[in-house]
């Protein structure tokens, strides 16, 4: 499905992705940073998102999709993007509005671990949906995931899949030095005390 779905994309953004051949991920992103025009990146990244995007709703949903679906999601994608950037001049602007608050800074994990922060909470029309992001010790972006999962409402439910998803996540990404970060006490303390769901 990935192949196919690269297949479908420009000749010049694929012949690109064929030369590369940085076998570190992030080099590899940051590298077509560098020498992709603009446009051609983003193109690249929003493939990227939507194939992965793709392969969770594969396995967590059993939803599969072709690879024309998941190129004209692309493709839509990236006029809408367009459009808001038309319509708001190509500027990001502030609101004057917007309090400004001082984030807390979360804690680092212990040097060598990466750190995966889970989070849960409701949709309207019952729909619950778990979060994990995993960050390394310094801070950098290494990879999230989300599901949804329709008709389950009860947040402590649903924050114990948050990390059970934080751990199909530190699989994909092939980590295997964390710490899992929950803020739901009732959560951590069933997982701690053994309630075993």
């Amino acid at each position: 499905m990935s192949r196919c779905t690269w297949a479908l994309v420009d000749e010049e953004l694929g012949q690109q992705i064929a030369a590369t051949s940085e076998p570190n991920a992030k080099q590899w992103l940051f590298t077509h940073m560098q020498s992709l025009p603009h446009p051609l990146f983003v193109k690249l990244a929003v493939t990227l998102w939507a194939i992965w995007a793709a392969r969770r709703k594969a396995i967590h949903e059993g939803i599969f999709q072709s690879p024309h679906a998941i190129h004209s999601f692309v493709v839509r994608f990236i006029q809408k993007l367009e459009m808001i950037r038309e319509e708001g001049g190509g500027e990001v602007r502030a609101n004057p509005a917007a309090r400004t608050t001082t984030a807390r800074r979360p804690k680092a994990p212990p040097h060598g671990h990466c750190k995966i922060h889970v989070d849960a909470g409701v949709r309207p029309g019952r729909r619950g949906v778990a979060v994990a992001v995993c960050r390394d010790s310094d801070g950098n972006y290494l990879g999230s995931s989300a599901i949804s999962i329709h008709r389950l409402h009860d947040p402590a439910t649903l924050e114990v899949i948050a990390c059970r998803e934080a751990l199909a996540l530190a699989s994909d990404l092939n980590v295997h030095q964390l710490v899992i970060s929950s803020d739901s006490k009732q959560a951590i303390g069933d997982i701690n005390g053994g309630a075993m769901g």
